[in-house]
């Protein structure tokens, strides 16, 4: 059915209000920077030199490699960074997308750290994980903030060409003189929060409207952009979501009537979604959920008041990861998650929207609270586990300004389900100083 699949994608396209691009290392490797590889490329870019010194199989392990040289590491930098983004010449790829979006509202949500969407003309941009062309202060990364790397690296690159590359010339802070790091995740990220904010509005804006989610080259198993974009899709009942993964293809079936799945090259896919022609490329075309076993109306009804007091706006996703089933929840100020615990631990993310507060009252008598988001400068975390038997509430904020949180956690596939309420007046006895946290948070009666 890959002319249906053609013909649908042209129409979502054509009567999409905006398009948000979700993208990973699959673009990546189709425009020919593959970070996994082992080849002959690999040995062209970074140097047989290097390669053979550290025994580097590819680029991944050639940036995390702890290098007893700080110069070679630089080298490797400069090298890499040289040929795939200061040389950067936007692919057919890039093209493409640039008439796939047309004039239509856009943001790009990327993994990628190569800077390329930037580089193509693409302004409207999330960066979620850093770009290499950027650092960061190793010491004070949060008070001297980031550096634009891209000339530097290429005066790195062309001394070390010319072998007059010394220790002098490895990038420093200008405010204390401490190295830099480059701005990627690790320890000393600092994410653009300008990046942030202009994607938070771009959320806000087109949220519960005609929005064309087109996924380029995410696997399965990337919960940082795929999961909580599954969850967009999700919650809007007027999106539609086009995936473009070659060899692996997931869409849950919860979304399934409104989703494209492209098993194929990123050109292949391109091509059929510009001209709405079938050139047969492998598709999953959009099918109807599963309704078999479907609880009765007056069931949903019950389980669902229930269950939002604790998981409000919630999505389980039963297909996304063996052993577990991620689920997905929204607050607001009118919606907090209340005081509830569970039989194992859990995980906690961050995913999209304002910061969020996780209330923590422990089995060993501490209370604690954690602000998850993505600002440091608020002592935000992106993800924290609370133990077995933590009791927690988590209510949103409003630093972004959106009006609701939207936070991940992971269910295990052989729990029972069951969710545990803590009697008010125990709490209030065991931890008053916190009263007016618990009176808030308990669930009404």
């Amino acid at each position: 059915m890959t002319k249906q699949a053609a013909e649908l994608a042209k129409k979502w396209l054509n009567d999409a209000e905006a398009i948000l691009i979700t993208a990973s290392n699959g673009l990546s490797i189709s425009e020919g920077l593959n970070l996994f590889a082992n080849n002959q490329k690999l040995r062209d870019v970074v140097g047989n030199d290097l390669i053979e010194k550290y025994h580097l199989p590819n680029l991944l392990t050639a940036f995390a490699f702890q290098y007893p040289n700080k110069l070679d590491y630089w080298r490797v930098v400069a090298r890499v960074v040289e040929y795939y983004s200061n040389k950067y010449t936007p692919s057919v790829y890039m093209k493409n997308l640039k008439q796939i979006v047309g004039d239509k509202p856009y943001f790009v949500w990327t993994s990628n750290v190569d800077h390329h969407f930037s580089l193509a003309g693409f302004n409207n941009l999330f960066e979620i994980e850093g770009n290499w062309l950027e650092g960061v202060c190793s010491e004070h990364p949060e008070k001297h903030g980031t550096y634009n790397l891209a000339s530097k690296i290429h005066e790195l690159y062309e001394k070390d060409q010319a072998g007059e590359l010394t220790e002098t010339d490895i990038p420093v802070c200008e405010q204390c003189n401490s190295p830099l790091d480059l701005n990627m995740a690790g320890a000393n990220f600092q994410i653009n929060q300008h990046q942030v904010n202009n994607f938070q509005k771009f959320i806000q804006k087109y949220e519960n409207k005609k929005l064309l989610l087109l996924e380029l080259g995410i696997g399965p198993r990337n919960q940082l952009i795929k999961a909580p974009s599954m969850q967009l899709v999700a919650a809007n009942p007027n999106s539609r979501y086009i995936t473009i993964n070659k060899g692996e293809v997931l869409i849950p079936d919860l979304i399934a009537d409104r989703s494209i799945g492209y098993s194929a090259t990123i050109g292949d896919a391109f091509t059929e979604i510009l001209t709405g022609k079938s050139y047969g490329a492998k598709t999953q075309d959009p099918i109807n959920r599963n309704i078999e076993n479907k609880p009765s109306p007056q069931e949903l009804q019950k389980q669902e008041q229930a269950i939002q007091n604790f998981y409000p706006n919630y999505m389980v996703d039963q297909s996304f990861r063996p052993g577990s089933f991620p689920m997905y929840l929204t607050i607001d100020k009118n919606h907090p998650s209340y005081l509830h615990t569970v039989q194992y631990g859990q995980s906690f993310m961050y995913s999209i929207g304002d910061a969020a507060i996780v209330h923590c009252f422990a089995q060993n008598g501490q209370y604690y609270k954690v602000r998850l988001g993505l600002d440091k400068s608020k002592n935000e975390v992106h993800g924290f586990y609370a133990d077995p038997g933590t009791f927690i509430a988590i209510e949103t904020t409003d630093n972004n300004g959106v009006g609701f949180s939207q936070i991940s956690t992971e269910i295990p596939s052989g729990s029972n389900g069951e969710i545990f309420i803590p009697k008010k007046e125990k709490l209030l006895q065991l931890f008053p100083n916190q009263s007016k946290i618990i009176e808030r948070l308990s669930i009404k009666e």
